[in-house]
This record gives structure tokens, sequence and C-alpha cells, in this order.
């Protein structure tokens, strides 16, 4: 069982580098929080490690929290939605692709009673990530949605979240042919370009952490770069947003303690267009250990006044 387990986990694998992943899409017209297309280019040439998703540790711990109950969770979310709004599961491919690069598989192929076969994509979500959606859930998980339904010949596709653990909603989409169609003309020109060895330009603010992979384990070779007015120009910035950064630093810090002067013993404080705390977190005595250390105490800390200012509502 466990030689069979580990030959699925390895075909997955080759599977997600052959083709661009629903939830990749996204990188492809710049809307995805966590992924660059740069990035995205050199997990698929094999440059830099693809994170296996929902991974455990040798404790068996999950990497990600997050996706670790998502994926507990789905068959549940996903028997309280078919409950609720009368779907009816249908047999899900383990996987689907278009044959040109785009591929995946949805969390469940369903059908409606009014509207036919279409997907139910599922996620769980925490109340402050909702409230920051507004009316709808985010282009990248949209964008996710509509490739699952192109991919699985879908009329529609749902999204089914839990919000806070505690609220089960529905956000309905009919299939939408011109978008799924500019998703594969993407799919397809990125991996044009990987045969072509043309990669994009990084993101600078976003791609650190896939350069520095990329780049892999310094040498001690000395790059001469002193001819390169650009790089000089970078230090320079470098240098100077360090510097700033540590000015405003000062600046922060004394504004609190001017401010914690005014506010005095009180743990809050009320102006015009801000609430400020600075209320007292709680020390802790530590744990007493064993007889041979009689009288001693670990984990024990102080207490410390906590303090933050936000907007006035």
């Amino acid at each position: 069982m466990a030689t069979q387990l580990k030959a699925v986990e390895q075909d997955d694998a080759a599977f997600r580098a052959s083709v661009v992943g629903a939830s990749e899409v996204a990188a492809l017209f710049g809307a995805s929080p966590w992924l660059t297309e740069f990035e995205l280019y050199h997990r698929k040439t094999g440059a830099i490690a693809t994170p296996e998703f929902n991974a455990v540790d040798a404790n068996n711990v999950p990497e990600n929290e997050r996706s670790y109950w998502g994926v507990k969770l789905e068959p549940l979310i996903i028997e309280a939605a078919c409950e609720r709004w009368g779907y009816v599961p249908l047999k899900t491919p383990h996987r689907l692709d278009n044959g040109k690069g785009l591929g995946g598989h949805p969390d469940c192929i369903a059908t409606c009673p009014e509207r036919g076969k279409g997907i139910l994509e599922v996620k769980m979500v925490d109340w402050l990530q909702v409230k920051k959606w507004g009316y709808e859930p985010p282009l990248n998980y949209l964008l996710q949605n509509m490739s699952y339904q192109g991919l699985s010949g879908a009329l529609w596709g749902d999204m089914i979240v839990l919000v806070g653990g505690n609220e089960l909603r529905r956000y309905q989409y009919d299939f939408r042919p011109l978008v799924y169609a500019d998703i594969e003309r993407r799919v397809e020109q990125f991996w044009q370009a990987i045969r072509a060895g043309d990669a994009p330009v990084p993101d600078f603010e976003r791609d650190g952490r896939a350069i520095t992979e990329l780049l892999g384990v310094p040498t001690e070779e000395v790059a001469d770069l002193r001819g390169d007015n650009e790089a000089s120009d970078l230090a320079d910035e470098w240098q100077a947003a360090k510097a700033e950064a540590k000015a405003a630093d000062v600046r922060a810090e004394t504004a609190k303690n001017a401010l914690m002067m005014k506010i005095g013993s009180a743990g809050y404080a009320m102006l015009p267009l801000h609430k400020v705390s600075c209320s007292q977190t709680k020390g802790a005595a530590g744990t007493l250990i064993t007889e041979a250390h009689v009288g001693t105490h670990i984990g024990a800390r102080k207490g410390w006044r906590q303090f933050s200012v936000k907007e006035a509502n």
C-alpha cells in the first residue's frame, strides 16, 4: 500500500509539473496573491521547487494548517451544500486537462436541478479575509473557478465558502467562454515561452524568495559591477530605504512614548480620529520543574503594555 501511495504521489507531481494548474492561472493575469509569473515559469522548468500541497512533516504536523483543514473539511462542506441547495454529486475525475498545458481537478462535479452539470469549488475562509472581499471572492478564485468549468465542460461553477467555520455561503457563476478562451490563450503562450527559454522579468517587490532559490548557494567569487551604473543606483536606493526605515522606527517610538505619557495609566484612549489601545498583557509565573530544581520556574515572563493606534470609525 505504501509503495502504491508513493507511486500515485510521484504521478501527481509529474502531472502538476506538466500543466498550469487552475489555481496557478491567476499568476498569468497578475492576479495571484501568492504566485508571480516569474516564479511559476521557474517552477515549471524545474529550476526551483514547487511546494508540496498539504504537506506534513516527519511528526505528521501540517506545514500549512489552513490547507490541511480545508482538505479535511472539504467532503463535509460539499455534503452540507448538497443538503442545502439540492446538488447531486457526480463522479469527479482525479485529473482534468485540455491537452494544451492547462489542468487540475475540481473539488466536485455535480448536477443542479435548475442548471444541469456544473462544478463546486470549496473554500474555507476566516472572517477577516471575507471582509476584504467586498461583494464577491477575489479574481484569483474566480479564474480558478472558470478554469475548472472549461476543463470539465460545465455550464456553471459555484463557490461554496465556509466563513469563519460557522457560516456557509454560495457564489454562483455561469460559464463564460470568452474568459476561458483567454485563459487557454495565456497558458499556451506561457508554455511557448518556456520552450523558447524566454523567462519573464521578475517582480522585484514580490520575487525575492524565488530569486534567492533560483540563484542557489553563493560562491566565493567576487562580481565586478564597478562599471554598472544601475547597480550603483540600486545600492544607493537600498541604503536610503534602510535609513528611512530606521528613522521611521525612531519617529514611531518617539510618538508612542509621548502619547503614552498623555494617556497615563489608562488602558485605552479616544482621539478625534483615532482609537488607542495600550492595555496590559499579564505576566506568567512559569512552570515549576523537577525536584532537583525545586523553587525554580521556567517560562516566566513579566507583563507588558501593548500599544496600537487605529482609525476611529
